[in-house]
C-alpha cells in the first residue's frame, strides 16, 4: 500500500503543455534572477509566480516576442494571477496569452501565441483641443489635418486619438503645420499599426492621414 502511495504515477500533477503551432518566438533580453525565467517549446514561458522577500521591491523581465520588444514589471505582493495579467498587458497587438486552468503550483506557465490577422481597417476616433489646427474625419480610419497650431497658448493643446480602444495623446507644437502633426502621430502609434501620410500639395497645406494595421 505504501509503495502505491509513493508511486509517482499516482501523484497528482499540474498539466504540462508543449506549446502551440502558432506559438510566438521568444528571445530573452534580461530577467531578474528571482524570476527564474525559462523558455520551453515554441511560445512557452515558465517563471516564478511571486517575488521572494530578498532583493529589491521590483523585478523586470525584458524579452522580444517575434522581434517586438516587451518589458514586464513585477513587484513584491503580486500573486501569480497578477504576474500573468502584467504579461498580458505588455503584449503587442496580434498576440494573446494563456495559462493552464486550475494549476496549484507556484510556477507560472504562460503560452504566448499569435492571433489570426484581423482583416479590414481599424476603427479610429480623435479629439483636438487646438483652436488653430483642425482635424476632421474622412473615413473609418482616415482623417484630415488642416491649419496651423496656435501659438503662445497658456496650456499646450493636444490631439487625442483612439485606435480600437487604445488612447494616444499627441502634444501639438506651437505653430506646427499639418505635416509636423502627422509625423508626431506616426511616432506614437503602438506596435501593429502604421500611418500612411499623404504629403501636402504645398507647404502648410492640409494632410491626409490613414491609420493601417501592420503585420507584426
Amino acid at each position: 500500500m505504501l509503495a502505491a502511495q509513493l508511486d509517482p504515477s499516482n501523484q497528482p500533477t499540474d498539466p504540462f503543455y508543449f506549446g502551440r503551432p502558432d506559438g510566438a518566438r521568444i528571445d530573452l533580453i534580461s530577467a531578474d534572477p528571482r524570476l527564474e525565467v525559462m523558455f520551453g517549446a515554441e511560445g512557452m514561458l515558465t517563471m516564478n509566480g511571486f517575488l521572494s522577500d530578498d532583493g529589491p521591491f521590483d523585478a523586470f523581465l525584458a524579452m522580444k516576442i517575434d522581434g517586438n520588444f516587451v518589458t514586464a514589471a513585477f513587484h513584491k505582493g503580486m500573486g501569480k494571477e497578477d504576474f500573468f495579467d502584467e504579461i498580458v498587458r505588455c503584449l503587442p497587438p496580434g498576440y494573446e496569452a494563456a495559462t493552464p486552468e486550475g494549476s496549484t503550483s507556484a510556477v507560472l506557465i504562460v503560452d504566448l501565441f499569435r492571433t489570426p490577422h484581423r482583416g479590414g481597417s481599424p476603427e479610429v476616433g480623435f479629439t483636438c483641443t487646438d483652436p488653430g489646427q483642425r482635424v476632421r474625419w474622412a473615413g473609418k480610419n482616415k482623417f484630415i489635418i488642416e491649419g496651423r497650431a496656435a501659438r503662445s497658448l497658456s496650456v499646450r493643446s493636444e490631439l487625442e486619438i483612439e485606435i480600437e480602444g487604445r488612447r494616444l495623446k499627441v502634444i501639438l507644437g506651437s505653430g506646427d503645420h499639418p505635416i509636423a502633426t502627422a509625423s508626431r502621430i506616426r511616432q506614437v502609434l503602438p506596435l501593429g499599426y502604421t500611418a500612411l501620410i499623404e504629403l501636402p500639395l504645398f507647404p502648410g497645406a492640409e494632410v491626409v492621414v490613414t491609420i493601417l494595421r501592420r503585420h507584426v
